[in-house]
């Protein structure tokens, strides 16, 4: 779900003349943020979640190995 916001926010993005260049996915991230979407669909918020956390254990092993 997070893909599929990003795909329509980065597509909003290019037809304002304000791409960036990223993954579906942190478009996906900068809608649900960006757009205070919280609240509003249960599973975009579960995806979110599963995203930012998968994201965050990712971080914490970067600093345990450094």
């Amino acid at each position: 779900m997070i893909n599929t916001l990003g795909a329509i926010f980065k597509d909003a993005l290019d037809k304002a003349g304000k791409s960036v260049d990223s993954t579906p996915l942190m478009h996906g991230l900068a809608a649900y943020t960006k757009l205070g979407l919280e609240g509003e669909d249960a599973k975009l918020d579960e995806a979110y979640k599963i995203v930012m956390n998968d994201m965050m254990e990712a971080v914490r092993g970067s600093w345990k190995a450094a």
